[in-house]
């Protein structure tokens, strides 16, 4: 998996804000299909799927960011166990 971005939010931000590190970097619209992998050796990553612009690309998330994920997933996200 190559990781192509990294997730740019606090834990505590509000959900807009989380969901804004997992938009399309070329089209701006929220992923239709999003992958979430805890199990990866190097740390967490999602995988994103734009169908508007039908774009993959994988978002690095760090240990808080997981977490927050994992617990408190934001509205807006459909987050997918991988």
């Amino acid at each position: 998996m190559i990781i192509t971005d990294s997730a740019r939010f606090f834990v505590d931000d509000p959900d807009p804000v989380v969901v804004a590190s997992f938009v399309c970097p070329y089209c701006l619209q929220t992923p239709a299909d999003t992958l979430f992998n805890l199990e990866e050796p190097n740390g967490s990553a999602v995988l994103c799927h734009c169908v508007e612009c039908h774009t993959r690309w994988v978002v690095a998330v760090n240990p808080g960011q997981a977490m927050r994920l994992a617990i408190a997933p934001p509205v807006g996200l459909e987050l997918q166990a991988a």
